[in-house]
């Protein structure tokens, strides 16, 4: 890979015209492209008041671009990478935090002792009835 300039061997790429430099001929952009003058080039980007590579050119679309204000999504438990969300509450979470039927931990916690509460208010009536039942003499044994 060869310099577009002179030939030379390339050690890199121009942000703002994609062409390989050399050493002597560009460090971030070619030389053509920092002094805004392409030589035999009448194209109407290649002459400007500024040079061309300074101040809010978009570098081009081969080299690697920092993401603007993105985050992964993040576990509420444990700030892990999470790729599902609560249906009851809205938390995102992770596999470790997942309970039951689409839910994080903390509802699925919450939804069985609302199960087991009411069990447990069963159990107590069913018992408020069988003495009921043994203490007035409906049932005989």
């Amino acid at each position: 890979m060869n310099c577009h300039l002179c030939n030379q061997e390339a050690v890199g790429r121009c942000f703002t015209c994609g062409q390989l430099f050399c050493a002597d001929h560009g460090t971030v952009d070619c030389t053509r492209c920092e002094t805004a003058i392409a030589e035999g080039d009448l194209r109407p980007d290649r002459i400007s008041a500024q040079p061309l590579g300074v101040g809010g050119v978009r570098p081009g679309w081969w080299r690697p671009q920092i993401a603007e204000d993105y985050e992964p999504p993040s576990c509420y438990e444990c700030k892990g990478l999470a790729k599902a969300v609560c249906r009851n509450c809205g938390k995102i979470y992770c596999h470790e935090h997942a309970g039951s039927a689409e839910l994080c931990a903390a509802c699925s916690r919450s939804s069985w002792i609302g199960l087991w509460t009411l069990i447990g208010i069963l159990v107590l009536l069913g018992g408020f009835m069988l003495a009921g039942i043994l203490t007035n003499g409906f049932w005989h044994p």
